[in-house]
């Protein structure tokens, strides 16, 4: 019951009233969960770039993870301060810049415009790309992107005109969903049961100081976001593609809520095929290092996407057990695929994947 609490529009603003420790950077290295090392077979010839890291607070970093990998694998690199008032500077010392601090609105906006710079005037390769940190947590772009190349999401609305809002919620079959972006963790995701509620959400949205949304900084302003509700058996599924590797779990939608997102009531097992499958086809499309899709088993049978993401921090190296086993689902050529015991750091696998199939690929066709 407090998880559902925790996660209302109520609670999330009158919290950001009172005193709160701030997000600070967790340096965990040393106490990470000990899985197996991902090594890099790297070319002689080639000299190893030199990599900024960009450090994301919170109790489960990513950036320890990568620099891991990189002192398993000999490249130099440093931390990077990407918020600092001589980041251009800085950035001249790296061939590499990886990391998001966050999914704040405020970190996105800008990461997003620094990576831009970064990559098309100090041509520098960053991980996620510029046009994955523009994705990252933009689920308007993503219901965009889905639409444009058949990738099975839930189907979305997303209008910036009053009046054309205002059509559209006439004609939908309630309950339906609405979201703000950005969000996660289930916080800023609302079941809208009635015509009257999401005339209130349209009507709010496109006033003139917008809708007040979980985040006292930021308003709702002239968009929104509505999806279809899928009917379903109280759980979702989140798949995890690096790769020809897929990793993946259950997560189980708490009593009296509709959705599973945030609240870590976690189930292991075998995957649906088709959901892995799936989700390979929006790897594809994507062209990710790493994707995280997080998709609605249907009552009729069929796999619907509610939102994807080029990266996501990750509590435990064990994102996939079958039978209780550690491992990952190995896909070969011909679509077929295989299960293989292990305990990996995805972060991990998503570097070696971004080196040996994008970066070391761009300096081929540099040279």
């Amino acid at each position: 019951m407090f998880m559902r609490i925790r996660k209302s529009l109520l609670y999330s603003r009158t919290r950001q009233y009172f005193p709160m420790r701030s997000s600070s950077i967790t340096d965990d290295r040393g106490k990470i969960e000990n899985g197996q090392s991902i090594l890099i077979d790297w070319p002689m010839v080639l000299k190893k770039p030199r990599v900024g890291i960009v450090q994301d607070p919170g109790i489960y970093p990513s950036w320890t993870k990568y620099a891991q990998f990189l002192d398993n694998n000999s490249f130099p690199y440093e931390i990077y301060h990407i918020h600092n008032q001589d980041w251009r500077e800085k950035a001249r010392d790296f061939d590499v810049i990886m990391g998001i601090p966050s999914n704040a609105s405020y970190d996105l906006e800008e990461v997003r415009g620094k990576y831009f710079l970064l990559e098309t005037y100090l041509e520098k390769t960053c991980y996620p790309s510029m046009e994955h940190a523009f994705l990252f947590e933009d689920k308007k772009l993503e219901a965009f992107l889905s639409n444009l190349y058949g990738i099975p999401y839930v189907n979305t609305y997303v209008s910036s005109d009053k009046q054309d809002a205002l059509h559209l919620i006439e004609n939908f079959t309630y309950p339906v969903v609405s979201k703000v972006v950005p969000c996660s963790g289930s916080v800023g995701v609302e079941l809208v049961r009635t015509k009257g509620h999401a005339r209130r959400i349209v009507e709010q949205a496109f006033s003139n100081n917008g809708r007040k949304i979980h985040i006292v900084y930021a308003r709702q302003k002239n968009f929104v976001y509505f999806q279809d509700y899928i009917p379903n058996d109280g759980y979702d599924i989140r798949v995890v593609v690096v790769g020809n590797r897929v990793f993946g779990f259950y997560r189980l939608v708490p009593k009296g809520d509709f959705r599973a997102s945030g609240f870590h009531f976690e189930e292991w097992g075998d995957l649906p095929e088709k959901a892995m499958k799936i989700a390979r086809y929006a790897y594809k499309v994507i062209k990710s290092p790493q994707l995280v899709v997080d998709m609605i088993p249907g009552l009729d049978g069929n796999f619907y996407i509610n939102e994807f993401s080029p990266t996501v921090q990750m509590s435990t190296l064990h994102q996939l057990r079958v039978n209780g086993i550690a491992g990952a689902y190995v896909f070969d050529n011909d679509d077929s695929f295989y299960f293989e015991p292990g305990k990996y750091w995805v972060h991990e696998l998503a570097l070696k994947e971004f080196f040996l199939n994008y970066y070391l690929p761009k300096l081929s066709i540099g040279s």
